[in-house]
């Protein structure tokens, strides 16, 4: 037999997870709620309560009443099963922003990410046919998701991914970087000549420089070859001291 639809008690309008100090102020005229992508229970919590605040510093909100609109704004980020666990919260049971994070946080906490460590960043090796610009990006991604490395490792990392013929890997073996901005300037440089590179290839109408060298060659080679026709050192003679002997 199918359970009956349960029934919404009258006085349901009033249940609220915030105590009073938070559900019975009013949020600011012309507040709008952060445009972000819901969170539905299956993406890093951590992801979205961090994209959050970032959005909720932009609204303009007075200081007395920013506690309340930041635990009652947070609702319209939720979906699906998230926000029906904030729904079904305990009335009064959230009385600053900060419970709420660590309660949402600990609900959700399966779908967070895998913790980055350092040593995850020596996978990171460039391809035999990966350009430096290509390695960069995926390095510098891998290596913000590590929220604690040394950055002589971080340094040493890059280097040691680097493929052994790539002159950026003969520049920082050469000259070691101390920081890694100087070694993402160095990068960038690298990057800049490569870009430069294959601008060039893709124009036909210019010849590469291996091409001019070997038509270079080619004229050199073709009129030496004349030269050598020219200017023989014997030719005719020989042959009329021949025919003397045998005269």
């Amino acid at each position: 037999m199918p359970h009956s639809l349960e029934k919404a008690a009258p006085d349901s309008y009033a249940d609220s997870p915030f105590v009073d100090a938070i559900s019975v102020v009013a949020m600011p005229k012309g507040f709008t709620n952060p445009n972000m992508t819901l969170f539905n229970g299956t993406t890093d919590p951590f992801d979205h309560v961090s994209q959050y605040k970032q959005r909720m510093m932009i609204v303009m909100v007075v200081g007395h009443v920013k506690e309340a609109c930041m635990c009652k704004g947070f609702g319209s980020t939720l979906s699906g099963p998230a926000l029906r666990w904030l729904v079904n919260l305990p009335n009064r049971s959230i009385s600053i922003f900060a419970d709420l994070v660590n309660a949402f946080t600990q609900q959700f906490a399966s779908s967070r990410k895998q913790q980055k460590h350092a040593g995850d960043l020596y996978r990171i090796v460039q391809g035999a046919n990966e350009i430096i610009g290509e390695y960069n990006t995926r390095f510098y991604n891998e290596k913000v998701a590590v929220r604690e490395c040394d950055v002589s490792t971080v340094v040493e990392v890059f280097r040691r991914g680097l493929h052994h013929e790539s002159d950026l890997y003969k520049q920082l073996t050469m000259h070691p970087c101390h920081s890694f901005e100087v070694v993402q300037e160095k990068a960038a440089a690298t990057i800049r000549l490569e870009e430069d590179i294959l601008a060039r290839a893709s124009i036909p109408s210019m010849p590469s420089v291996s091409s001019t060298s070997a038509i270079e060659k080619l004229s050199r080679k073709q009129s030496t070859g004349k030269k050598e026709e020219r200017y023989r050192p014997y030719g005719r003679g020989v042959n009329r001291i021949d025919n003397r002997e045998e005269n």
